[in-house]
């Protein structure tokens, strides 16, 4: 066998050991779950203000978010925070390209937990 090929194969053997596992393996492990419905949220910013504030504003005022533009925004599904992103516009709509992803089988494990509640 080539020093390669047993590099190779060692490299996989470790991946193994340590859990990482492709798309397609979690698919498979995780099969009765993908049609499972979750709740998407993209968190842009907040502030706190008061009712005053709230009862002066009219059409076309700005509420300031307290996040610079540009800055990443948070993704959730399920009040759990699986990413970030950036905010685009998309086919006329708003939309999140995603930056940053969460490993895939702790958001699997998480929402395999959350459907045996």
């Amino acid at each position: 066998m080539k020093e390669e090929d047993k590099e190779t194969q060692k490299a996989l053997e470790n991946i193994e050991k340590i859990g990482l596992y492709s798309a397609e393996e979690l698919l498979l492990d995780y099969s009765g779950m993908m049609d499972m419905q979750a709740d998407f949220v993209a968190f842009l910013g907040a502030n706190n203000i008061t009712l005053r504030d709230v009862l002066k504003y009219k059409k076309g005022s700005v509420i300031d978010l307290n996040k610079p533009a540009g800055e990443p925004v948070e993704v959730y599904i399920n009040s759990r925070i699986i990413g970030r992103g950036e905010v685009m516009v998309y086919d006329k709509n708003l939309a999140i390209r995603l930056n940053e992803i969460l490993d895939s089988r702790a958001v699997l494990e998480y929402f395999s937990k959350e459907k045996a509640i």
